[in-house]
């Protein structure tokens, strides 16, 4: 299959994309801590790297009408310029909070039409009976190369300073568009231009797949994941500011490699618990979350911390695994892709509010408690399992039928 040198370049592409994506929001909100020493604006960061993720089911329809491999090359390649201007500006004497918050909201929107590209090229360049292993060895590899750059960012912030950080996102993301640039894929013969009765078949498309969402047993089951992020968009806003009274730098680097590590391991070790009932899973598992959360705070000893924040994010990955699973097995097929996006958007949407008011209340109440508090949103999903019935009866996932649930 790699033999194809379009199927190479596009999966080196998206190799190389991810090893810049892994690193630029975290250093960026670093980076934002170290000019501002203030915690809402790390608030204000992460969430600006978020809000443009929550409008990312509007993109597919448009996407599909346009050439998707120029798609992926420019906005690797105004990626690049807009991070290049970030090492250029330090070199020069110029930091300014205001342009990285600009410059990352940019880049998080371009990135709303790479990723939705990346999957929709696919089926262009890839088989129909490779498209599952190409994915596979995509999925993996990719998230060994952000395992591998979090740790690279851990280790060396320090030795060789946030503005080579920055520099080497920006050449990522050049790489990625060279790679992208030798994609060969021929013009697609459907009509790139919308008519009236097109946009109206959007519309209802995108209409029918809110009407589903909110009418089906499915809201309820996705609303304690909105819980979930919105504790996560806190913690990742504050994480500097924690960091920061616990060590410094290094610190927050050994807490980004801790939560990759867990969450990774989650999506490993989840294949192993799917035997047993999912509403069974959805009550132990963010309880368990939520004490080694909980317990990495007021533990003093900062290794120990590590540790117990990395194990608290295995339950959670094991529960965002079960969550796409759930929707794959659960909704009908015509539906899924419309009504996944959507669900996408909507627990996206918590994460920045979670981070504004990380930001805003930190100083406040303080670090500590606010860590204390994001983590009470674990619990307050074992709490909502445990108290609904319905849910709480639903069986092994393999069994599980949504209408006949609803």
């Amino acid at each position: 299959m790699f033999k194809n040198k379009n199927i190479r370049n596009l999966f080196l592409g998206r190799l190389v994309s991810v090893s810049g994506d892994s690193l630029y929001e975290i250093a960026v909100i670093w980076y934002v801590f170290e000019l501002s020493q203030n915690a809402f604006y790390t608030g204000v960061a992460a969430a600006i790297v978020m809000i443009p993720k929550c409008f990312n089911f509007l993109l597919g329809p448009l996407i599909e009408d346009m050439n998707k491999t120029k798609v992926l090359l420019y906005a690797q390649f105004f990626q690049f310029l807009l991070m290049l201007a970030i090492p250029v500006g330090i070199s020069l004497g110029y930091e300014s909070v205001f342009l990285v918050l600009a410059i990352m909201f940019f880049i998080s929107f371009l990135e709303n039409f790479q990723g939705t590209a990346e999957i929709a090229v696919v089926p262009q360049l890839v088989a129909r009976e490779d498209r599952g292993k190409f994915n596979s060895v995509v999925s993996s590899s990719q998230q060994m190369m952000d395992l591998a750059m979090k740790g690279v960012f851990a280790g060396f912030i320090l030795t060789i300073g946030i503005q080579n950080i920055y520099l080497f996102n920006a050449l990522t993301f050049l790489a990625a568009a060279v790679f992208f640039s030798m994609l060969k894929v021929k013009p697609s013969n459907v009509a790139v231009k919308r008519e009236a009765s097109d946009w109206d078949t959007y519309k209802k498309s995108l209409k029918s797949g809110f009407v589903y969402f909110f009418t089906s047993k499915i809201v309820f089951i996705c609303l304690p994941f909105l819980i979930a992020n919105f504790s996560f968009g806190m913690a990742e806003a504050i994480l500097p500011v924690y960091a920061n009274e616990r060590g410094g730098a290094e610190q927050y680097g050994m807490f980004i490699l801790a939560i990759t590590l867990g969450n990774l391991t989650g999506s490993v070790l989840v294949v192993k618990v799917m035997k047993f009932p999912l509403g069974l899973l959805m009550m132990i598992l963010p309880l368990l979350s939520f004490i080694l959360w909980f317990s990495s705070v007021i533990i003093s000893n900062n290794w120990i911390s590590i540790v117990s924040l990395g194990l608290a994010l295995v339950p959670f990955g094991m529960m965002s695994i079960l969550l796409i699973t759930f929707l794959q097995t659960s909704i009908e097929e015509q539906l899924l892709a419309r009504v996944s996006s959507i669900i996408d958007s909507v627990l996206v949407s918590a994460m920045p509010l979670g981070a504004i008011l990380g930001g805003i209340f930190t100083p406040v109440i303080g670090v500590n408690p606010m860590m204390m508090f994001s983590s009470s949103g674990l619990i307050c999903i074992a709490v909502y399992f445990f108290l609904n019935k319905k849910i709480r009866s639903l069986p092994k996932i393999e069994d599980i039928h949504l209408q006949e649930q609803a």
